[in-house]
């Protein structure tokens, strides 16, 4: 986007205060996403591309604006500041800082603190172990090869409650540190599973895809010590293996479809490391 196209939209806002400087984020591999500068405000400017389908991780501009405004006042994510859903444009606050590099401890607490959430009116996702692998075959039927052999799923209860989820919880979209840390790019928000969301942090694909080695077993022990959920923890050993036969045959699925070869590697690099884990 131009300066003339969104200098209207920070009007429309009350969030024009002088000359407008843009500065391209890395976004993801999907929409645009930028740094507003206007007087001595600093916004973030995101355009959606068009929703997708046939993916763990629809792009809903809708549901992203919906789920801030849930968080809105928790210290979980950035404050939702305009949407214009007929443009499929957003503005939110600027959160200060780099994408995660250290302390599971923070993302740990960050996770309990998203729990007061309201997560009603979210798209379902899938909730049994069946269903998960599930998913994860749909995905290996568009695939040259399967990844290995495919889970026992277990009788698993659904979990007591649910939870807002963020459902693609990497490295790349937690920003800041500490008490500060946020959750960013919630354009894939569900009613789920609290597990899905700590699957996704501690899995090695999500970090690879975030340009961010695996966590080592000291760090993941770090995060469950934090966590201080050991119900949780049971769920996740239980459910770990369907997750990860589902985000393989993503992770598979996306090697062998995306145009850029530096990013059809990545996935390549991540589908390999959660496969390894797997097995």
């Amino acid at each position: 986007m131009t300066e003339d196209q969104v200098t209207p939209l920070l009007r429309d806002a009350g969030l024009w205060q002088g000359p407008v400087i843009l500065r391209s984020l890395k976004g993801g591999y999907l929409n645009e996403v930028l740094l507003v500068t206007t007087g001595s405000a600093r916004l973030v400017l995101k355009r959606f591309a068009p929703e997708t389908a046939g993916t763990l991780f629809p792009n809903r501009p809708a549901d992203e604006a919906r789920a801030l405004q849930r968080l809105s006042g928790l210290d979980v994510a950035p404050q939702l500041l305009g949407f214009w859903p007929e443009a499929s444009v957003m503005i939110y606050d600027y959160v200060e800082g780099r994408p995660w590099q250290r302390g599971t401890a923070d993302v740990a607490q960050l996770l309990l603190r998203k729990e007061a959430a309201d997560p009603s009116g979210f798209r379902p996702v899938p909730l049994h172990p069946a269903e998960i692998l599930a998913e994860g075959d749909a995905l290996l039927a568009r695939c040259s090869a399967p990844p290995g052999n495919r889970p026992v799923p277990a009788d698993l209860p659904p979990p007591n409650r649910l939870s807002l989820i963020h459902t693609d919880l990497g490295p790349g979209n937690l920003i800041g540190q500490g008490t500060g840390l946020r959750i960013i790019d919630w354009q894939c928000p569900a009613a789920g599973d609290l597990v899905e969301d700590i699957y996704s942090f501690l899995s090695p694909a999500f970090q690879i895809l975030s340009d961010h080695p695996p966590l080592t077993d000291a760090e993941q022990a770090e995060f469950w010590q934090a966590l201080a959920r050991p119900d949780l923890h049971e769920r996740y050993l239980a459910l770990r293996p369907c997750f990860a036969w589902r985000m393989a045959a993503y992770c598979l699925w996306r090697s062998e479809t995306r145009p850029e070869a530096e990013v059809r590697a990545r996935y390549a690099q991540a589908f390999a490391a959660e496969l390894h884990h797997l097995e």
